[in-house]
């Protein structure tokens, strides 16, 4: 709105210029006076108005000038401020990825701790089973011998 503003008050006082040096200009041409006096007139407001209309032009080209810097200014920072956003959304997202990994990374050696203590207590509990079938065995073994020794020395008595 501030643009549209001051282009208006520069339209504004461009054309009052413009006006008067054609209205001074008008009003030389139709004075009477003499030939040579109406055209240095003439000539003094054409230089008077070519002087004005190029202080005008430097004038709105500084204008523009500025406006061109301005935009540049504005631009920049706002692409200096996405890319922050996007280093920003890059460290986040690293260090939720390197959680995440974490938390993985966790899980996995528990799950691994658990597994190592049942296969450890699975080996305990063969190992067990094994000794108690093998003294199971030697016994067995032990009680029939007996059993049989018992019986021979019976048969050897009775025959």
């Amino acid at each position: 709105m501030h643009h549209e503003e001051d282009t208006e008050g520069g339209s504004f006082v461009l054309g009052f210029v413009a006006g008067a040096v054609l209205g001074a200009a008008l009003g030389l041409l139709f004075a009477p006076r003499a030939g040579r006096e109406t055209r240095r007139r003439v000539q003094e407001s054409a230089q008077k108005f070519q002087e004005t209309a190029g202080q005008r032009y430097q004038d709105a080209s500084e204008k523009v000038s500025q406006m061109v810097d301005r935009g540049r200014d504005t631009y920049q920072r706002a692409r200096d401020s996405v890319q922050r956003g996007v280093e920003e959304a890059k460290r986040y997202a690293g260090e939720a990825a390197g959680t995440a990994r974490d938390y993985v990374d966790n899980a996995a050696d528990t799950a691994r701790s658990y597994a190592n203590r049942a296969a450890e207590t699975a080996r305990s509990a063969a190992d067990t089973a094994r000794s108690y079938v093998n003294d199971t065995i030697e016994s067995t073994k032990r009680t029939t011998n007996a059993t049989i020794n018992d019986i021979e020395s019976q048969a050897k008595r009775n025959s």
